[in-house]
């Protein structure tokens, strides 16, 4: 591989370890926490601020990513979309602490939020599909691999060079500007750290020379029927519509156990939040062990074995989880939950561009978006209609109960006060069942070199 190649590599590789540090500290940590703790706002409003930037990515991605294709470029759009997020998130932060109104502040700061997370989940299509710009099919499993293993290392280093903003000083000096702290304080230096390692991608990274569809002319309606015929004609593209429909499933499932996992841990495992944040921390530096060797596996077996034998693990992480009651255990699985949640996507990716045209890989990422940011919606809905539905007291949970009784199966009155946790976690298990039923008969066009 030459230096100019390397430069690109490391370039598009690095771009998955920025973008992490605003996912991490924006949507998981500070934001939803400032919104409901610090400004005493319900933690729906939160939700839908959310659901609203994921939907704006579901109907506009598949278009854009038509988009794309008629221009024979990507990086354009990444760069557009990324700074996009970080110019939402700087916005956050001025609002954050100079509007005084409780109100008009939090308001401010949720449609700035929608913003900005749209422009990040966004920015994934464009940088997905230029993957096959730094890679052969000899290596595109390894370097997916590479990206998603430094994206969760991103996430923990996120972290890290965040916290002292927060807490308004590194190192025992006082910063200045952050002078006591505070959740609010996290949100200009996330942008800032996101740009700065974002910039390799835009100054490596160097698209290949495409013929341009000269007679391509910005038309959303034509946009838009463009991805319906590619919905509608998956005769041309075998697998794809399948694959999709299948990946849907996953994410429901997987974007389901991100957001709720904490929550389960708290109330049926008991475990508090200072034990908590070593159990993620572990979780995800197994991601990035799982990542870096999912690369090397999918590089071996293939994309489709690989995502094959990734769902099967997670059937089985989340069937234990649903009934264990053993921390030993849980710690156990929560590793091989990150192994699994790393390996997803680093197989995924390759096998999306195995089975579309690589002049259309814009459009199909989009409709890749399109799927995950759907589920991103429904799973999250789903799990909270069986916490609300399935409690001790419900008639169908009561039945179900007596059933076990009769076969000497007997649940302690511990576990039927968070039974509906268990139900939830039954919810993902039958997700991820129907999606790999719909999985298997999507072709393997693997060939080893």
């Amino acid at each position: 591989m030459s230096f100019k190649d390397k430069k690109q590599l490391y370039g598009w590789v690095i771009y998955d370890f920025a973008n992490t540090i605003f996912s991490m500290n924006i949507i998981t940590m500070y934001f939803a926490q400032w919104i409901i703790v610090d400004n005493g706002k319900e933690d729906i409003w939160y939700s839908f601020a959310y659901a609203a930037s994921m939907l704006l990515v579901a109907v506009t991605m598949p278009v854009l990513g038509a988009v794309s294709d008629g221009y024979g470029k990507r990086k354009p759009f990444l760069l557009t979309l990324t700074l996009g997020c970080i110019f939402g998130t700087v916005l956050i932060g001025i609002v954050s602490q100079n509007v005084a109104l409780v109100d008009l502040r939090v308001y401010l700061a949720l449609a700035l939020f929608i913003i900005a997370n749209f422009s990040f989940e966004g920015g994934l299509v464009f940088y997905n599909a230029l993957l096959p710009e730094v890679s052969t099919p000899k290596n595109i499993g390894r370097i997916s691999g590479l990206g998603v293993g430094l994206g969760y290392f991103g996430a923990i280093l996120g972290l890290l060079m965040i916290k002292p903003f927060v807490d308004g000083n590194l190192f025992g000096l006082k910063l200045p500007y952050f002078l006591g702290g505070g959740r609010e304080k996290a949100f200009i230096p996330t942008a800032f750290f996101f740009l700065l390692f974002s910039l390799p991608a835009f100054i490596w990274i160097k698209e290949k020379a495409k013929d341009k569809d000269r007679r391509f002319k910005l038309n959303i309606k034509k946009a838009f029927n463009r991805v319906w015929d590619g919905i509608i004609h998956t005769k041309k593209y075998p697998g794809v519509l399948r694959f999709l429909i299948s990946d849907y499933f996953f994410e429901d499932a997987i974007a389901t156990t991100i957001v709720f996992m904490a929550v389960y841990a708290q109330v049926v495992m008991g475990i508090g939040d200072e034990v908590k944040v070593w159990f993620f921390i572990l979780s995800t530096t197994f991601a990035v062990l799982g990542s870096f060797l999912c690369g090397f596996i999918t590089d071996l077996i293939g994309p489709k074995k690989t995502l094959f034998f990734v769902v099967i693990g997670w059937i089985f992480s989340l069937s234990i989880i649903m009934f264990t009651h053993n921390l030993a255990l849980f710690w156990i699985i929560g590793s091989l939950i990150g192994i699994f949640l790393g390996s997803t996507w680093t197989s995924s990716r390759p096998l999306l561009t195995s089975l579309a045209p690589r002049e259309m890989l814009g459009e199909f990422f989009g409709l890749y978006s399109l799927s995950g940011r759907a589920a991103a919606i429904v799973g999250p809905i789903l799990w909270g209609g069986a916490v609300l539905f399935f409690k001790k007291d419900n008639l169908f949970v009561q039945k179900v109960v007596s059933l076990l009784e009769s076969f000497g199966v007997y649940i302690s009155e511990v576990t039927l006060g968070t039974i509906q946790y268990r139900f939830g976690i039954g919810i993902l298990l039958i997700l991820m069942i129907v999606g790999l039923l719909i999985f298997v008969k999507v072709p393997d066009k693997f060939k080893r070199k």
